[in-house]
């Protein structure tokens, strides 16, 4: 066989061997400056353990200045935006009932924003983490000449707070606004032709709208922690799924529990120490589990394992 006709084998054969070999996963790159995002706290090592997926204790404290405002709704905002936290499924939020009892014992909020002070001391009395309360500031209608017709303008605004009882820190401070409208057409003579009657609906509605940007703020301010379960060829899988909001494009930093940390005056436990191991992007999600590949790593040596602990950092663009 001639020396073009060995190499021309050769060839063949190298290729058909590589056929058979699957294709390396793709190396995640280098960061080692990745953090635990805020909020964290290592009680929630405990609560994992005994396999609770950790959820912010939060109260919510009746709505201020909004008297006017109520007279147009069926439920009290405290209620509707409790409702839009439950749903979020990151919370186990405080009965109604124990923040009324302990608001005729302590005698706070007698009305305006509860101070950051008093948010706290109520909130270690009702054993939550997070304290969120709020100020009315606009409830108003208007009547805009659209010449064929007119349009009913509602505006909604809310001041809000959320205060985390153990640092006294204000985690959210923010005003959430939102808008309803609705199209009447009246004769010359002023008969409704088309149209509400009753602009309570468009109150709700736009308070709704208003509360629900309030709970995407407090699940943004709280913590959602979760284990890994599996790791199979470069998948790696987490017990954190629909349930808790998580959609494909999320972000989580993982994370290893290190020894525990002591106080060097009494020896009591602290403590632990956490070493980050890498971000994770979600790639799948099912009710109750979700699966993604490591983007990047702090140290290609290390490698995933269950039980190691995912923290979320950031939503998907766009959602």
């Amino acid at each position: 066989m001639t020396g073009s006709g060995e190499r021309g084998r050769a060839r063949t054969i190298a290729l058909a061997l590589a056929a058979l070999v699957p294709a390396a996963l793709p190396a995640q790159r280098v960061e080692r400056d990745i953090r635990l995002p805020p909020g964290w706290d290592d009680a929630y090592f405990d609560r994992l353990a005994r396999g609770e997926t950790p959820r912010t204790i939060v109260a919510v404290l009746d709505f201020s200045g909004g008297d006017v405002l109520q007279s147009h709704l069926r439920f009290s905002m405290s209620d509707m935006l409790i409702t839009a936290l439950v749903k979020a499924g990151r919370f186990t939020v405080v009965e109604r009932e124990r923040i009324t009892d302990l608001r005729r014992e302590q005698e706070f909020q007698r009305g305006g924003m509860v101070d950051p002070a008093t948010a706290v001391q109520v909130g270690k009395l009702l054993g939550a983490e997070l304290v969120v309360h709020g100020l009315v500031t606009k409830a108003t209608e208007q009547r805009l000449d659209k010449f064929s017709y007119d349009v009913v303008r509602v505006e909604v605004a809310v001041d809000v707070r959320a205060v985390h009882t153990g640092s006294g820190q204000i985690v959210i401070s923010r005003t959430a606004e939102a808008a309803q409208e609705a199209k009447i057409i009246t004769t010359a003579d002023g008969r409704l032709v088309s149209g509400p009657t009753d602009y309570d609906p468009l109150y709700a509605n736009a308070t709704l709208a208003a509360l629900d940007s309030v709970a995407a703020l407090v699940a943004a301010a709280a913590p959602l922690v979760g284990l890994v379960v599996a790791t199979e060829g470069g998948e790696v899988t987490t017990d954190l799924g629909e349930r808790y909001g998580v959609k494909a494009g999320d972000s989580f930093v993982v994370f290893r529990r290190g020894d525990p940390l002591t106080h060097p005056g009494t020896g009591a436990r602290i403590g632990w120490r956490k070493t980050v191991l890498g971000r994770l992007e979600i790639a799948g999600t099912e009710e109750s589990l979700s699966s993604g590949r490591l983007v990047a790593v702090t140290d290609r040596s290390v490698a995933l394992q269950p039980g190691d602990f995912v923290m979320f950092e950031r939503r998907a663009p766009g959602r």
